[in-house]
């Protein structure tokens, strides 16, 4: 039975890939799902995770398409699909009046992590077994009810690969791994693992995306695709679209944090979210 890592290189996974070096729980690999737009540190830490000695780790990406370029092109690398973001509609710029459907987790994130998962064991494409060939082992923390849910009940259509939630069957929650990782990586930080444009952003994320100058300049640069009239993600769509819940452009914005107490923590009970984002 292959063990793998859903590895999202967040806070989260990363403590469950530090439980794996330190031999607290079997892995054998760890698949990090790249969308093309990470922050700039999320692909620094996953090369300092790769010096620790720990289970291999392997990158993997559903085309040479980055999630950004495909809303202009409407080439993904398969067939050319578009594939929407979760941006914020409105009818009247500054009122949200709703939000497009969300797809880019699902095809960027866990099919590629799917399909390598099946290469490794041996699968086929389209092939079915009875038997599970695989355990997935997800970072979900005991703060995250919805998200157990939803993997749990997403993993019930694949009989090949079981489901695994080490932090939430620990009790553990997003604040005891971050204290975990300041204890057991006291000169390194963990970043937040998300698209540097993901519309679920707070604004002391959007405020940490502004930190970067390269991360900065691509949110703008997405921000702006997402109302270009050229731009495929608009066809047939009547609503302009914003990254930020204000719907304004980005560079407009004065984000404005919540008290520092609470700029480090993400509600993600409130997201629509399949569970691979943000680990």
């Amino acid at each position: 039975m292959l063990r793998v890592l859903n590895l999202g290189a967040g806070v989260q996974s990363t403590t469950l890939y530090l439980w794996a070096v330190d031999q607290q729980l079997a892995i054998d690999v760890a698949i990090f799902a790249d969308t093309g737009d990470e922050p700039k540190a999320v692909y620094r830490h996953l090369e300092f995770l790769k010096t620790l000695g720990g289970p291999r780790i392997e990158i993997v990406k559903r085309s040479e398409v980055s999630l950004g370029d495909q809303l202009a092109t409407g080439i993904d690398g398969e067939g050319g699909r578009h594939i929407s973001l979760p941006t914020f509609l409105t009818h009247t710029e500054g009122v949200a009046s709703g939000m497009a459907q969300r797809r880019c987790t699902s095809e960027y994130k866990i099919v590629p992590i799917h399909r390598r998962i099946r290469e490794l064991v041996g699968l086929a494409p389209y092939q079915r077994t009875p038997q599970p060939l695989a355990t997935q082992i997800f970072g979900l923390s005991f703060d995250e009810p919805k998200r157990v849910i939803n993997a749990k009940t997403r993993m019930q259509s694949m009989p090949w690969s079981l489901a695994e939630f080490p932090l939430f069957e620990e009790y553990m929650t997003r604040d005891d791994c971050v204290t975990y990782l300041k204890q057991r990586l006291p000169n390194h930080e963990v970043p937040r693992s998300a698209c540097v444009y993901c519309p679920f952003h707070n604004d002391a994320e959007w405020a940490r995306v502004k930190e970067s100058p390269v991360d900065w300049e691509r949110a703008l640069q997405v921000d702006r695709l997402l109302r270009d009239p050229a731009s495929v993600c608009n066809h047939h769509l009547t609503t302009p679209q914003y990254l930020h819940r204000s719907c304004l452009p980005l560079d407009k914005i004065e984000f404005k944090p919540k008290p520092p107490d609470r700029q480090g923590r993400i509600d993600f009970s409130t997201m629509d979210c399949e569970g691979m984002c943000g680990l």
